[in-house]
């Protein structure tokens, strides 16, 4: 039920169009957070690679997540936790992506990546193909991963608040 009436609000902006239809959309949907001065949008009906996510974000009228702080960091895994089936192997793309190996900074604004919330030993660039920044929940810790950025997740998208 959830999902049809998600489809239907995306159907309806899609129709509608416009950056400012976008925004009223992410502020009415229930997979919307705010915090100091953003607005994200959790998407959960479909997957993206990084790169589809990013051009999704954008045709919202928005970014794809960038996280500031350690503690803006736990009030996206609240939100999350609160939003979504939360099991093992929930994957969440992020805007990070490396400039150099292993060193990331977020796409939207350029700043590095300052996370202290890394899963052990990442970020480690598996078969020098891990470019991309992403949310994992694996063994009962939702933390940052580098990772191959053809692999499909859902995502998360930020705009400031209007």
């Amino acid at each position: 039920m959830m999902m049809s009436v998600k489809l239907l609000v995306i159907l309806l902006v899609a129709l509608c169009g416009g950056v400012s239809s976008a925004s009223a959309f992410a502020k009415r949907s229930p997979f919307h957070y705010e915090y100091k001065d953003k607005l994200y949008y959790l998407e959960t009906f479909y997957k993206a690679t990084f790169f589809n996510a990013f051009m999704s974000c954008s045709k919202l009228g928005m970014n794809l997540l960038s996280i500031d702080s350690d503690e803006e960091f736990d009030k996206i895994h609240t939100f999350v936790k609160d939003k979504m089936e939360y099991k093992d192997g929930l994957m969440i793309w992020t805007s990070g992506a490396a400039k150099m190996v292993r060193q990331f900074h977020w796409m939207n604004t350029g700043h590095p990546v300052r996370l202290s919330r890394w899963h052990p030993g990442e970020p480690n660039n598996t078969n020098g193909r891990e470019f991309c920044l992403h949310i994992w929940f694996a063994n009962s810790k939702f933390l940052l991963n580098d990772s191959r950025c053809d692999l499909e997740m859902y995502f998360i998208c930020e705009s400031k608040k209007i």
